[in-house]
């Protein structure tokens, strides 16, 4: 009698547990709701959800081009030597000119591009059950493009509006001070030790560029796109959480190498620039935390969070989906979207 109560309850224990949904199954459902749609499908309504972002930010790069475009007619006042003794008064200012070793353009080329390959190559194994490529994919590239571009506008606007002398200025400036000059070239300001870029004789771009010290805009586009990298490394190889369901998970010492690997090669373009006398530690440590910002906001408007390990991996939906689903987390650290009812769907 004992013994068949007893097989009795582990047959319905066993059933129990085989009826028992995954943590990931309603995940697996919600990421086969939209499988029978093609890429361009997929794609379409994609851009048909976030166009407004797209224009915004289409926007806003040609008006940071433009402004790039744009020479302040600002007046510099800096002194060059002490008319006593002759000894140059700032000789932070006088390192010679030095090309960088990466350009501008490099920079950010590199700082674009490496974190999309970098996300293209996650979806050849992701590590999250429920993982849907397609939306990975574009809410990352829309999240880069908002921390790239709005960084690099914010950085424009400072450089263009405060600006400040390049380390190598004097030597690009080449200035002649000559008292005979009609109009006479004279200092200004205590014991006339003030000029202005007028008794620069040097090329005139790079005059302009040399006043245009602060912030560091390599530092910014270099935090912008690979903290952002880090950011979402972090995120999808399951490295470092807040939340406590996920701390007793130790990862493995080479995906913490992987996620510091950006950091350290964005602190080493930023820090190229200190070296080459292009600019100031100040100018550089500005535009990183300019940067930074940017690469945590970005994230954080395509990304359900950001410490969370276990719904910093999830890709904000598309209003559509939002409608029909809720995100809900369970005591194990699982995702489980829930079907809404029908009196909660938005209409």
């Amino acid at each position: 009698m004992d013994s068949h109560h007893h097989s009795a309850a582990t047959q319905q224990t066993q059933e129990g547990k085989t009826a028992r949904p995954s943590r990931f199954n309603n995940l697996r459902s919600l990421a086969d709701i939209r499988s029978s749609n093609g890429f361009f499908s997929k794609l379409l309504n994609f851009f048909r959800q976030t166009w407004l972002d797209w224009t915004g930010l289409v926007a806003v790069g040609i008006l940071t081009a433009g402004l790039w475009t744009v020479h302040p007619t600002r007046v510099r006042h800096f002194p060059i030597t002490f008319s006593s003794s002759g000894d140059i008064v700032y000789p932070t200012l006088a390192y010679p000119y030095v090309s960088p070793i990466f350009s501008a353009a490099a920079a950010g080329l590199l700082c674009a591009l490496l974190p999309i390959a970098v996300v293209l190559l996650c979806q050849i194994r992701p590590l999250h059950p429920g993982h849907r490529r397609f939306e990975d994919v574009s809410s990352a590239i829309l999240g880069l493009a908002y921390s790239l571009l709005t960084g690099t506008f914010f950085q424009v606007v400072l450089k263009k509006s405060i600006g400040g002398f390049r380390p190598h200025f004097l030597s690009v400036c080449e200035p002649v001070i000559d008292g005979n000059a009609v109009p006479a070239v004279r200092g200004t300001g205590f014991q006339s030790v003030m000029y202005t870029s007028e008794v620069c004789t040097g090329d005139t771009g790079k005059i302009q560029n040399a006043m245009e010290s602060f912030p560091s805009g390599h530092a910014e586009i270099a935090f912008a796109g690979l903290l952002y990298l880090a950011i979402y490394l972090n995120a999808h190889l399951r490295v470092f959480s807040f939340s406590a369901t996920l701390v007793s998970r130790r990862p493995k010492y080479l995906k913490m190498l992987a996620v510091i690997a950006p950091i350290l090669l964005a602190t080493y373009l930023a820090s190229t620039l200190v070296l080459g006398h292009h600019h100031h530690a100040y100018d550089v440590i500005f535009g990183g935390l300019i940067g930074s910002g940017m690469a945590i906001w970005g994230y954080k408007m395509a990304f359900v969070s950001i410490w969370d390990g276990r719904t910093n991996w999830v890709p904000l939906r598309l209003r559509e989906e939002v409608d029909e689903f809720s995100i809900s987390t369970n005591a194990d650290g699982g995702v489980l979207p829930m079907r809404r009812p029908d009196s909660e769907r938005v209409v």
